[in-house]
Protein backbone atom coordinates (compact mmCIF):
# COMPACT_ATOMS: atom_id res chain seq x y z
CA UNK A 1 0.00 0.00 0.00
CA UNK A 2 1.46 3.51 -0.65
CA UNK A 3 2.34 5.92 2.06
CA UNK A 4 1.17 8.84 -0.44
CA UNK A 5 -2.42 10.50 0.16
CA UNK A 6 -4.65 9.89 -2.90
CA UNK A 7 -7.74 11.02 -3.72
CA UNK A 8 -11.07 9.20 -4.49
CA UNK A 9 -12.40 8.38 -8.20
CA UNK A 10 -13.85 11.41 -9.76
CA UNK A 11 -16.99 9.20 -11.18
CA UNK A 12 -18.13 8.39 -7.14
CA UNK A 13 -18.95 12.06 -6.58
CA UNK A 14 -21.58 13.77 -8.51
CA UNK A 15 -22.13 17.81 -8.28
CA UNK A 16 -25.19 19.55 -7.56
CA UNK A 17 -25.06 23.86 -7.31
CA UNK A 18 -27.73 25.56 -6.42
CA UNK A 19 -27.64 29.39 -6.30
CA UNK A 20 -25.42 29.68 -3.01
CA UNK A 21 -23.32 27.42 -3.99
CA UNK A 22 -22.77 28.06 -7.88
CA UNK A 23 -20.28 31.07 -7.54
CA UNK A 24 -17.99 29.03 -5.61
CA UNK A 25 -18.14 26.23 -8.20
CA UNK A 26 -17.30 28.80 -11.11
CA UNK A 27 -14.75 30.47 -9.63
CA UNK A 28 -13.25 26.99 -9.05
CA UNK A 29 -13.30 26.39 -13.05
CA UNK A 30 -11.08 29.42 -13.19
CA UNK A 31 -8.64 27.80 -10.53
CA UNK A 32 -9.86 30.90 -8.12
CA UNK A 33 -10.35 30.00 -4.22
CA UNK A 34 -13.34 31.94 -3.04
CA UNK A 35 -15.65 32.38 0.39
CA UNK A 36 -18.71 34.39 1.19
CA UNK A 37 -18.91 37.28 3.32
CA UNK A 38 -22.15 39.17 4.78
CA UNK A 39 -22.44 42.49 2.85
CA UNK A 40 -24.55 43.98 6.05
CA UNK A 41 -22.20 42.74 9.02
CA UNK A 42 -19.43 41.79 7.19
CA UNK A 43 -18.52 38.26 8.69
CA UNK A 44 -18.18 35.16 6.71
CA UNK A 45 -20.70 33.00 5.98
CA UNK A 46 -20.91 29.10 5.18
CA UNK A 47 -20.79 28.13 1.26
CA UNK A 48 -24.09 27.13 0.79
CA UNK A 49 -25.97 28.83 3.23
CA UNK A 50 -29.25 31.33 2.36
CA UNK A 51 -28.93 33.43 5.67
CA UNK A 52 -25.74 35.14 7.68
CA UNK A 53 -25.00 33.04 10.59
CA UNK A 54 -24.61 36.43 12.67
CA UNK A 55 -27.18 38.59 11.38
CA UNK A 56 -29.74 36.25 9.27
CA UNK A 57 -29.15 38.87 6.30
CA UNK A 58 -29.27 37.15 3.15
CA UNK A 59 -26.42 39.85 1.14
CA UNK A 60 -23.71 37.81 -0.11
CA UNK A 61 -20.54 38.83 -1.78
CA UNK A 62 -17.86 36.13 -2.42
CA UNK A 63 -14.10 37.06 -1.91
CA UNK A 64 -11.01 35.69 -3.54
CA UNK A 65 -8.41 34.12 -1.40
CA UNK A 66 -5.12 32.87 -1.50
CA UNK A 67 -6.14 29.48 -1.00
CA UNK A 68 -3.45 29.15 1.88
CA UNK A 69 -4.89 26.82 5.14
CA UNK A 70 -3.98 24.92 7.83
CA UNK A 71 -4.74 21.34 8.43
CA UNK A 72 -8.17 21.55 11.51
CA UNK A 73 -9.06 17.66 11.16
CA UNK A 74 -8.06 15.06 9.19
CA UNK A 75 -8.57 11.10 9.32
CA UNK A 76 -6.82 8.41 7.00
CA UNK A 77 -8.97 6.00 4.95
CA UNK A 78 -7.11 2.74 4.49
CA UNK A 79 -9.23 0.59 3.51
CA UNK A 80 -11.88 0.97 0.89
CA UNK A 81 -15.55 0.95 1.71
CA UNK A 82 -16.44 -0.25 -1.56
CA UNK A 83 -14.63 -1.90 -4.56
CA UNK A 84 -14.69 0.66 -6.25
CA UNK A 85 -12.09 2.60 -3.67
CA UNK A 86 -9.63 -0.16 -4.06
CA UNK A 87 -7.13 1.81 -5.92
CA UNK A 88 -7.81 5.50 -4.07
CA UNK A 89 -6.85 4.58 -0.40
CA UNK A 90 -4.70 5.73 1.24
CA UNK A 91 -6.90 8.91 1.10
CA UNK A 92 -7.22 11.31 3.66
CA UNK A 93 -10.03 13.58 4.04
CA UNK A 94 -9.60 16.60 6.23
CA UNK A 95 -11.03 19.88 7.33
CA UNK A 96 -9.21 22.91 6.16
CA UNK A 97 -9.19 26.14 8.20
CA UNK A 98 -8.64 29.08 5.38
CA UNK A 99 -6.10 31.73 6.31
CA UNK A 100 -8.06 34.53 5.57
CA UNK A 101 -11.71 33.04 6.75
CA UNK A 102 -9.84 31.38 10.07
CA UNK A 103 -13.26 30.78 11.05
CA UNK A 104 -15.07 28.95 8.27
CA UNK A 105 -14.13 25.53 6.92
CA UNK A 106 -13.65 23.66 3.84
CA UNK A 107 -14.25 19.26 3.98
CA UNK A 108 -11.90 18.34 1.15
CA UNK A 109 -8.81 15.98 0.64
CA UNK A 110 -4.67 16.14 1.29
CA UNK A 111 -3.03 15.01 -1.79
CA UNK A 112 0.25 13.72 -2.94
CA UNK A 113 2.15 14.22 0.42
CA UNK A 114 3.33 11.64 2.68
CA UNK A 115 1.35 10.07 5.36
CA UNK A 116 4.06 10.27 7.60
CA UNK A 117 4.24 14.60 7.25
CA UNK A 118 0.31 14.91 7.69
CA UNK A 119 -0.51 17.17 11.13
CA UNK A 120 -2.87 18.93 12.56
CA UNK A 121 -2.03 22.54 12.03
CA UNK A 122 0.64 21.88 9.07
CA UNK A 123 0.25 24.36 6.76
CA UNK A 124 -1.23 23.20 3.21
CA UNK A 125 -2.28 25.15 0.06
CA UNK A 126 -5.06 24.68 -2.57
CA UNK A 127 -3.54 22.03 -5.60
CA UNK A 128 -6.87 22.58 -8.34
CA UNK A 129 -8.33 19.04 -9.93
CA UNK A 130 -9.92 19.38 -13.20
CA UNK A 131 -12.35 16.44 -13.42
CA UNK A 132 -13.16 14.95 -17.17
CA UNK A 133 -17.47 16.36 -16.58
CA UNK A 134 -15.97 19.40 -15.97
CA UNK A 135 -15.84 20.13 -12.53
CA UNK A 136 -12.78 21.58 -10.91
CA UNK A 137 -12.18 20.77 -7.17
CA UNK A 138 -10.01 22.16 -4.63
CA UNK A 139 -7.97 19.95 -2.74
CA UNK A 140 -5.12 20.93 -0.69
CA UNK A 141 -1.26 19.84 -0.56
CA UNK A 142 1.77 21.11 0.66
CA UNK A 143 3.13 24.33 -0.30
CA UNK A 144 5.09 25.14 -3.07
Amino acid sequence: MSDIAKSPPDELFELATDAWTEPFWAAAREHRLVMPRCTDCGKAREIGSPFCHHCQSQGIEWVQISGRAQVYSYTVVRFPLIEAMKDAVPYVPAVIQLEEFPDNKLISNLVGMPLADIAIGMPVEVRWHDRADGVTVPRFGLPQ
